[in-house]
């Protein structure tokens, strides 16, 4: 039998190989696949071609920080998870994360009171808030974005701006600054402490990422040294079950 010359064989080779080249190249540029480190790479929401910014999230199981009848001092973080009320209540996160626009409505009963908070005027402060309403990026803590009184969390989703807030529907307080977290468990779930802050060894902060919370602050511009934070009003909750719808 005839046999080609080895160096057409060769050839040969090469020339079928460069084709299966060009296909896996092909496939590549159809489907992608991921680049030297990129396949643990966190991507900003904006590098998704099919990202929306719409956001549609619901808190459950709420708990207010202390209480609204509080007299100074007093302690509305609570590290030590000592003064919590259980409320009813929920939250729902409706909000254009592209747009900084939306609405964040709160509501829960305390005692024999309403209470309802109306957040839906997001303005950014800092850079990182991205214009009021920001998704993926780490706050508080030393974070180095926020201020430290809070853990280092990851924020699926925050907004800031300015909230009021009504107690059986007359307003109580307008035009509050105030925040809103997505962010990742804080509290311990069974004693309801925050660990922090505390001495660590790892960079990823104190909170728990296998739950996830909501969070809402409301607090006024006047200061007062005697609470903790130190301001005049600070009403904090925060929601244990979170659905995005």
């Amino acid at each position: 039998m005839k046999r080609w010359p080895r160096t057409f064989e060769c050839l040969v080779v090469v020339v079928a190989l460069f084709g299966l080249a060009i296909m896996a190249n092909a496939e590549t540029a159809r489907f992608g696949t991921p680049k030297e480190a990129e396949g643990t790479r966190v991507f900003k929401a904006t590098d998704h071609p099919n990202y929306t910014g719409q956001f549609h999230l619901r808190g459950q199981r709420a708990t207010l920080v202390g209480g609204m009848q509080d007299h100074s001092p007093w302690d509305h973080l609570d590290y030590a998870g000592k003064h919590l009320t259980t409320v009813s209540g929920t939250i729902d996160i409706d909000v254009n994360e592209l747009t900084n626009t939306g609405k964040v409505v709160a509501e829960f009963v305390e005692g024999a009171d309403r209470y309802r908070i109306t957040f839906d005027h997001f303005a950014a402060s800092q850079p990182y808030q991205d214009g009021g309403i920001a998704t993926r990026v780490y706050e508080h803590g030393d974070s180095g974005n926020g201020d430290p009184l809070y853990p280092k969390t990851w924020l699926y989703l925050g907004g800031w701006g300015t909230a009021s807030l009504w107690k059986n529907d007359q307003i109580l307080y307008k035009d509050y600054s105030a925040h809103f977290m997505v962010m990742e468990r804080s509290r311990d779930p069974n004693t309801h402490v925050v660990r922090y802050p505390v001495k660590r060894t790892l960079p990823g902060g104190e909170t728990d990422p296998a739950g996830m919370e909501i969070d809402l602050w409301v607090r006024s511009k006047e200061a007062n040294s005697k609470n903790f934070p130190p301001f005049e009003t600070f009403i904090h909750l925060y929601w244990d079950e979170v659905t995005w719808r």
